[in-house]
């Protein structure tokens, strides 16, 4: 499968003057790396594939970010990140190729991939001695002992620690699941059985779904023959119109479909029709957790793509580039092996807690410790490079508009460990 590679657009700026050069380095050394020009980042993404949806949503949160750092002060004092986005074709060997041609580009920063493809390159980002900033649920990254890799959306044990707690809270103590076969839809399944089981839940069974079939009779017939109160389940929207037109056709499509972040995507509730989504069918998303981060996301998403209404898990990538160019300027160098230290400084406590690119740069020219707060969550990175946040519970309406149905904290989620 052919990579494709293609370099995007310089985002444009204002020339920041030698005053603001030196106020956020505060050196003349710093006022001198601001006339080294642009400093180049990369995008590992899937853009085509099967889950090419999701390469869509990163793409559109880390375009935003790189537009709100450079239009407040840029990096070092007005220096303007530009990117190169890389196809991965959601595909952990064609990750690898996608990879050795975006360093041709000499990123200082990654963003990306997804869990799709995050086991082919895991490795090489420390041995290049580049900082990547990736989002993806797969668990194999729970313990994750790689020092220039960080994930900036919590792992899928706790989305689906969150997923077991709605559905007990909400009346399904008997479910079935219904997975595609892919290793990593696969690495889910261990987590929701744990918490769904560990606390009073019965799995009445559990098939995997092979992508692309043009018929699942068989496996439906499986997954409803002890009359399951709610189905968890991972597909992609192809292979989820198929299955959901054959739980129409065998009666089934009348209980809960429980699933994670797929879930707040339109594609996956327009394959089981949005009539019927809105009834049957809930997603997982994270809360607004700081209005004024949340704000300033929009605004920067806006700028950007034409509209207030940010596309799911946006927000995190988002919040990648905020804390990527944070941790250069407190660095005061864009050379990834100086400033992967940084990263905890700028996102984790203690400090002051600040909430946008603008605001958490005034108070490091001002010599404070900060702790960023971001769009989609507090980003605070743990031993192994994970974060951990509250989720909502949320479905379409018919007309296609998200909503809110249901609530999880993050106590909730530490009780179904």
């Amino acid at each position: 499968m052919q990579v494709k590679l293609r370099r995007t657009f310089l985002w444009t700026a204002a020339v920041a003057t030698l005053a603001l050069a030196a106020a956020a380095c505060g050196s003349s050394a710093g006022a001198s790396s601001a006339s080294k020009g642009p400093i180049p980042t990369g995008e590992l993404l899937p853009m085509s594939g099967k889950e090419a949806f999701v390469g869509q949503w990163f793409d559109h949160g880390t375009k935003a970010g790189i537009w709100d750092v450079n239009h407040n002060g840029g990096v070092l004092g007005g220096r303007q990140l530009t990117t190169t986005l890389a196809d991965t074709a959601g595909d952990p060997v064609d990750a690898v190729t996608a990879f050795r041609q975006l360093m041709t580009h000499n990123p200082v920063v990654i963003f990306g991939p997804s869990s799709l493809e995050i086991e082919g390159v895991v490795q090489d980002f420390g041995a290049s001695k580049v900082v990547d900033l990736m989002q993806g649920g797969t668990t194999q990254l729970d313990h994750m002992q790689y020092p220039y890799v960080f994930r900036v959306y919590p792992s899928d044990s706790a989305l689906l620690s969150a997923e077991a707690y709605y559905a007990l809270h909400t009346g399904c103590t008997k479910a079935s699941l219904m997975y595609t076969a892919d290793a990593n839809a696969q690495a889910e399944v261990p987590s929701v059985v744990k918490a769904f089981t560990g606390h009073g839940g019965t799995i009445l069974d559990n098939e995997q779904i092979v992508a692309g079939q043009s018929s699942y009779l068989s496996e439906v017939a499986k997954a409803f023959a002890k009359n399951p109160q709610c189905v968890f389940f991972h597909a992609d929207p192809q292979t989820a119109s198929t299955l959901f037109a054959n739980i129409r056709q065998l009666g089934h499509l009348n209980v809960r479909f429980i699933t994670g972040d797929t879930g707040a995507s339109i594609q996956l509730a327009k394959a089981m029709g949005l009539a019927a989504a809105s009834k049957y069918m809930t997603g997982i998303a994270s809360p607004i957790a700081y209005q004024p981060a949340w704000n300033e996301f929009v605004r920067s998403y806006q700028a950007v793509w034409n509209t207030n209404k940010p596309l799911p898990a946006a927000p995190a990538m988002y919040d990648a580039v905020v804390i990527a160019a944070l941790a250069m300027d407190v660095a005061h160098s864009t050379v990834p092996s100086v400033w992967v230290k940084d990263v905890t400084q700028v996102s984790n406590p203690p400090g002051t807690a600040c909430y946008t690119y603008a605001t958490c740069l005034a108070l490091l020219n001002k010599g404070q410790k900060i702790n960023y707060q971001g769009a989609s969550g507090p980003e605070d990175f743990n031993q192994y490079h994970n974060v951990f946040s509250a989720f909502d519970v949320v479905q379409f309406d018919p007309s296609g508009n998200l909503k809110t149905v249901f609530s999880v904290t993050s106590k909730n989620i530490a009780t179904m460990y």
